[in-house]
């Protein structure tokens, strides 16, 4: 996908509210996972096991415990402006990697709730699955007796019950996430076809926009209430709707739109690009620090 459907923004829907509000940028195919977008999931996995694992292997290192229940022996003398210069590597390379996921998810399949959806199943996986091996090598050597001594909270134990939570937490986080994958997908591509479908066959109506309030802000991009005004051959509409934008690009109220419908109540709506309108202050809809 050449465009970015936030792009286009602000975003309209008469329908959904939050990070379900679904585009697709005009002329763009309807979304789908795409090799690039597996490759990216394999790669933020592979990443965030890594980092599990490196972790849980020096919170081993520091306690007493024996050199053989940790999975990798990281050398201690080190420096500590490289320990930290490591640090900070580990932490961008783990940010590029998962914003680069989320953002393609989101450009790809148009909707901000699947994308996080799609970066956190993997990043979630790797973590439980870093932290396991890390806990499952701990007590390879002396399964009963391991998990005596961790269950009586010993010194040197700290690790693997560190490392068994965290295997736990994230294992538990993460299937209730990939369990809400499917239907987010479902729901995201029945909107872009939905979008798609009204833009080829629907009448189209112009109107105009009136503002509302904020009802929040996602990050720093405001929600607003809408009411979209228009005609057709059927009367007058005033359809209650959410507009999602940034600071910068919020119209004016009474800005022009264009209304796509099917007569069957199913409305697209976008701003008319095509007409005169102004955006309002960017201080005006920034949120507060």
């Amino acid at each position: 996908m050449d465009k970015d459907w936030w792009d286009y923004r602000p975003v309209f829907s008469t329908t959904d509210k939050g990070s379900r509000i679904t585009g697709l940028a005009p002329g763009e195919p309807v979304g789908r996972i795409t090799t690039r977008l597996v490759v990216t999931t394999a790669l933020c996995f592979a990443a965030w096991g890594a980092a599990s694992l490196l972790g849980t292997s020096l919170l081993c290192q520091a306690t007493s415990a024996p050199e053989s229940t940790c999975v990798v022996n990281v050398p201690l003398d080190v420096p500590v402006v490289w320990r930290v210069l490591a640090a900070i590597v580990v932490v961008y390379l783990l940010l590029l990697v998962t914003v680069d996921l989320g953002e393609h998810a989101r450009q790809r399949l148009g909707q901000r709730r699947v994308a996080v959806l799609l970066w956190s199943a993997p990043t979630l996986a790797g973590i439980a699955v870093g932290a396991g091996i890390s806990t499952g090598t701990a007590f390879a050597p002396d399964p009963s007796g391991t998990l005596r001594r961790t269950l009586d909270g010993l010194i040197g134990t700290e690790a693997i019950a560190l490392s068994a939570v965290l295997t736990v937490l994230a294992g538990f986080w993460w299937i209730t996430v990939v369990a809400r994958v499917p239907s987010a997908l479902r729901h995201a591509r029945r909107r872009q076809e939905t979008i798609e479908r009204v833009r080829r066959d629907g009448r189209r109506f112009t109107g105009s926009v009136r503002l509302g309030d904020v009802r929040f802000w996602l990050g720093r991009n405001p929600e607003l209430d809408v009411a979209i005004v228009y005609h057709s051959p059927s009367g007058s509409h005033v359809l209650p709707g959410r507009m999602r934008t940034s600071p910068d690009r919020v119209p004016a109220d009474g800005s022009p739109v264009v209304i796509f419908d099917d007569l069957r109540g199913v409305v697209h709506v976008e701003l008319d690009v095509d007409a005169e309108f102004a955006f309002e202050p960017e201080q005006r809809y920034t949120a507060a620090e």
